[in-house]
């Protein structure tokens, strides 16, 4: 086969908005979802109070059933595609996954401080 290099060497990428995320696509769908929801609510005054159930179920309308069922879904598929990638590269996809968080991000790791401890230990450690 063909030797790969870079970012392939591993055999899946783990740069760019892969190094925040693992499922950077899966997250950023969700989150329109989600947002479309809020924004339902707020045209639907839902969150005032002044909604069909008038403050009952303060800042829940019916369109809440999507962005649930939706998130749902993502979270069956991402468990599903973690086994299989956990599965074809067992040691490095380990420990991508220890690294990289599934949908959330690291506030630390988007500001760029959460490494810096880890970096420090790593050059000491390559060094002697």
């Amino acid at each position: 086969g063909v030797e790969r290099k870079g970012d392939y060497a591993n055999g899946f990428c783990q740069s760019g908005l892969y190094s925040i995320v693992r499922k950077p696509n899966y997250a950023a769908e969700q989150m329109t979802w989600i947002s479309f929801y809020i924004f339902s609510v707020a045209a639907t005054g839902s969150g005032t109070g002044s909604g069909i159930v008038k403050g009952v179920w303060y800042g829940l309308n019916w369109s809440a059933v999507g962005w649930i069922l939706l998130v749902i879904l993502f979270q069956g598929s991402g468990w599903l595609t973690e086994k299989l990638t956990l599965m074809k590269y067992p040691d490095k996809y380990a420990d991508y996954q220890k690294r990289v968080p599934l949908y959330v991000p690291s506030i630390g790791k988007l500001l760029g401080i959460a490494d810096r401890g880890n970096k420090s230990k790593l050059a000491s450690a390559t060094s002697n």
